[in-house]
């Protein structure tokens, strides 16, 4: 299966999730079946939705993976020492039939970006980034720091720049 991949990056509160549930919302109307990967990177372990259930009891005698199943729903939970690379969880979601991969966060991964500035000081991200493709500022961009290749949007444009996305999955598709 060819899956699409997009990656969402910036810094703490900027609007990332807001902009993933949007595009999320959008290709799944127009008929993409849509996963999406969120890098957690508050540090801590993540709160199970499972606490308490069989597949957390699990979990905590020492399984290494747990997965709890009802109709049509599956839950997994792999514990692992060390950090997760965001090509380990797309070996996975390559196993499911997902046209179009939404990633959040891992900044310095090497995918199609959108990335969102929302103070000035932001702006540094555009030179340490690779693989830019949109920009969404919340702030006028001055001139001389836009790169070329990139298409560059303010936070209000949501219109704009969501067909802009849409588009280039729909162009993708095609290719």
């Amino acid at each position: 299966m060819n899956q699409q991949i997009i990656q969402v990056a910036g810094f703490s509160n900027s609007g990332k999730t807001t902009l993933v549930e949007k595009l999320v919302r959008l290709l799944t109307k127009e008929g993409y079946r849509v996963g999406t990967l969120k890098h957690h990177g508050h540090g801590g372990q993540l709160t199970s939705t499972d606490y308490g259930k069989d597949s957390w009891k699990h979990s905590q005698a020492g399984s290494i993976a747990s997965c709890a199943v009802s109709a049509g729903d599956l839950q997994l939970t792999i514990n692992k020492e060390q950090h997760w690379e965001v090509d380990e969880l797309l070996s996975i979601y390559c196993k499911l039939p997902i046209d179009v991969i939404v990633i959040e966060g891992f900044k310095m991964a090497q995918y199609p970006k959108i990335v969102i500035l929302k103070e000035e000081k932001d702006v540094t991200l555009l030179s340490k980034l690779k693989n830019i493709f949109c920009v969404i500022s919340w702030f006028p961009l001055e001139t001389d720091k836009k790169m070329q290749g990139i298409s560059y949007f303010q936070i209000e444009e949501e219109g704009h720049y969501t067909n802009f996305i849409l588009q280039k999955v729909k162009g993708q598709d095609n290719e």
